[in-house]
């Protein structure tokens, strides 16, 4: 999940080698990777909101309004509000389109994820909003808007690209409800394990490869007096990507994707589900994460990993950016999150990040769906997206001439590795519902501090689920 996030700066420390401290989405990372009260809230009244707005296609045809080479002015809503180094990215690219569609004014607004979200199902709803919009892409995010029919079916552009071929199978899946394909996935993401190589080296521990190397250097930098884990939960989402690693490190994806969508059959009461948490509640026993965390913002508890106070911080490829910005080039390295369950190939929290979609309204859906085939397919899109630690949701891998930033490496690295193995599965508690999600955001909290048992956790979220499932009918 978010699952990706957008987070404010905060300063650098003194003697930091970098004079401002930068995040950028991490997903829920999303979600992330979020106001799921808001969208909540949104989705329970959605029904009634569209009523004033435009009639959504029912085909995904491309025919209506202006074409490819005729003028038009679009607007889009990106999440990238508190993402400078990203903006410049799609600002790039905007303009070379514009250089060859010059009859086209591409409009971008930027917004933090938490206001894209707060604002987009009501402004979708009146019609009158952007002709395209950079979502969360999950059944709880997009799917809601999708179900509300506030989105351009995108089929008739998917076949007019070939956007089908070109995205892997499991990313276009992500992104497809009622048989429609209602988004593009922009980015792939997964949870994995961020590690201080300089500190490791310097505390002679070696890497993390498996869980026992994970295990045994948790305790030798609590021994250093070095926090083993980072983390902060103040912001209640980050316990997603930290219960979520174990869980796909743990549990087969056929388990996760029971509780993780509202058609699956499973129940977060299942055993296996319950011994992963469990398993995070021990290392908050052993004193191995970051004493008080419930009050300790994301912001903070990676500024402790960026400043070399922690050594291992368990959380998604959407840091990437931040990581190579904050911290000397060789200090960090990034590996897959070590699976637990050995019989299990290896498996990752993650999936697909933000989504290009274009509004049911918009009076251009032709040139929207241009302008996104060139931002996101075109090759120069993919390399600038890759560059700036975008991992991209079709198999496109550098060329042989072009040298990667060596955590965009290792991130790509982590993505594919799952890929290929076990699979990225969801964003914890924040794919099926935001009825599900309200409850984690209720729960987890108090879980991890210890004042209710996994068992309540989990009956708490069963319940949730139950609800968001018959309510689907």
């Amino acid at each position: 999940m978010v699952h990706r996030r957008q987070h404010p700066r905060f300063p650098s420390p003194p003697g930091s080698p970098v004079e401002t401290i930068k995040t950028a989405p991490t997903k829920r990372t999303a979600p992330t990777r979020k106001v799921f009260a808001v969208l909540l809230a949104g989705s329970l009244c959605l029904t009634a909101c569209v009523g004033n707005s435009a009639e959504a296609p029912s085909t995904g045809r491309l025919t209506r309004g202006p074409q490819p080479g005729d003028a038009a002015t679009l607007t889009v809503l990106s999440q990238f509000g508190d993402n400078p180094t990203l903006q410049k990215v799609l600002n790039r690219l905007n303009e070379a389109y514009h250089r060859k569609n010059p009859k086209v004014t591409v409009k971008i607004q930027y917004l933090t994820l938490d206001d894209l979200t707060k604002s987009a199902p009501t402004t979708l709803a009146s019609g009158a909003g952007p002709d395209i919009i950079d979502y969360d892409a999950g059944e709880s995010s997009l799917g809601v808007l999708a179900k509300s029919k506030l989105l351009l079916p995108l089929d008739a552009a998917a076949a007019k690209y070939g956007w089908k071929k070109k995205l892997l199978p499991n990313i276009a899946a992500r992104t497809t409800y009622g048989g429609q394909m209602l988004g593009v996935g922009r980015s792939s993401e997964a949870v994995g394990l961020f590690y201080n190589a300089e500190l490791f080296r310097r505390n002679g521990i070696d890497p993390p490869r498996d869980h026992a190397g994970f295990e045994t250097a948790a305790a030798k930098l609590r021994s250093a007096g070095v926090t083993p884990i980072t983390f902060g939960n103040k912001d209640l989402w980050p316990s997603s990507h930290l219960l979520g690693a174990v869980l796909h490190a743990n549990v087969p994806l056929t388990t996760i994707n029971g509780v993780e969508r509202l058609s699956g059959k499973g129940s977060w009461s299942d055993p296996g589900i319950q011994g992963s948490f469990d398993l995070v509640r021990e290392w908050i026993e052993r004193g191995w994460v970051t004493p008080n965390f419930n009050g300790v913002s994301f912001d903070d508890a990676a500024k402790q990993f960026f400043t070399g106070k922690a050594g291992m911080f368990i959380e998604g490829t959407g840091l990437t950016p931040d990581v190579m910005e904050n911290m000397r080039p060789g200090t960090a390295e990034f590996v897959p999150f070590p699976m637990i369950n050995q019989a299990l190939g290896q498996q990752a929290e993650g999936g697909v990040g933000g989504a290009w979609a274009i509004s049911a309204a918009a009076k251009a859906p032709a040139i929207a769906a241009d302008w996104i085939d060139f931002v996101h397919f075109s090759p120069e899109a993919e390399s600038a997206w890759l560059q700036a630690g975008v991992l991209p949701t079709t198999g496109y891998g550098p060329g042989s001439g072009t040298t990667l930033p060596a955590l965009v490496g290792d991130s790509l690295a982590v993505v594919r590795a799952a890929q290929s193995a076990g699979g990225l599965g969801a964003w914890t508690g924040y794919s099926s519902s935001p009825l599900v999600t309200e409850a984690w955001n209720s729960s987890a909290q108090r879980f991890l501090d210890g004042r209710i048992s996994a068992a309540k956790f989990t009956a708490d979220l069963q319940k949730a689920l139950a609800s968001a499932r018959q309510a689907r009918g």
